[in-house]
């Protein structure tokens, strides 16, 4: 009886199923060619450690045709110590908002009977109020806004307004960097260890520099994917239309 292919092997047959090289693969997934060929050789200790190496797996097994999860399942079983399964406490988490909002449900239901009956029969004058009056004595809410403003301002309330799109870079060590946003260098220096850049996306943003590894990212605080290993060049393009492929994939 044939034995069932190891993961490693199974990716390295699907990309060459899809007539895919190491570096064509390397540039539609913005990794390095390195990064491929340790995966394929089933080398997974040579890859960056946390939900990294997730997130390369799933970048890859999608690109080649792959199931992403199915894919992860096989290496996790296949090298336990390198890619151990995930907790199961976020499971938990995910449950305990919907028990607190039962509680404070039950407890509004509750009370509010009881504040409408104070209010009734408790204040006769106030029945009397006019009611035009109390609506425009109350104040109008304010609208919502982000902490980074767009460059016009705020239109009218009334209109819907996109949520901005702010690209957040972490840096972990000392490195050259050069940020081009919509055609514009906003910024173009070496950048220290533990520093924090808050961007708002606009229509494109180019993330250059002389070590791929040493800029982490989040979008709307969520986690970005990894932009290369440590000595690699950096030189990234997130646009408004992708930026969503550039996020960690649980």
């Amino acid at each position: 009886m044939q034995r069932p292919l190891d993961p490693a092997t199974r990716l390295k047959q699907a990309r060459e199923a899809k007539g895919l090289s190491c570096r064509q693969l390397a540039e539609t997934t913005k990794l390095s060619v390195r990064t491929i060929e340790a995966l394929e050789g089933g080398r997974l200790s040579a890859l960056p450690e946390g939900i990294y190496r997730r997130a390369i797996i799933r970048s890859i097994a999608s690109e080649v045709g792959l199931n992403p999860d199915q894919l992860l399942h096989e290496f996790s079983a296949a090298h336990p110590d390198d890619l151990p399964a995930p907790a199961s406490a976020t499971i938990v988490a995910t449950h305990e908002p919907s028990r607190s909002l039962q509680k404070a449900v039950a407890f509004v239901g509750a009370v509010l009977p009881l504040l409408a009956a104070v209010a009734y029969f408790g204040w006769p004058s106030a029945r009397a109020v006019d009611v035009t009056a109390v609506v425009e004595s109350a104040p109008a809410p304010s609208p919502l806004r982000s902490e980074i403003l767009p460059a016009g301002g705020f239109a009218a309330p009334a209109v819907a307004l996109p949520r901005p799109v702010v690209v957040t870079l972490t840096i972990s060590s000392r490195c050259q960097l050069r940020i081009v946003a919509d055609g514009r260098e906003v910024l173009g220096r070496t950048v220290e260890q533990g520093e924090s850049l808050p961007i708002e996306l606009g229509d494109e943003l180019w993330l250059l520099g002389d070590n791929a590894s040493a800029v982490q990212f989040s979008i709307n605080g969520q986690a970005g994917r990894l932009l290369g290993l440590p000595g690699e060049v950096l030189s990234v393009r997130i646009g408004r239309d992708d930026y969503e492929d550039f996020l960690v994939r649980y």
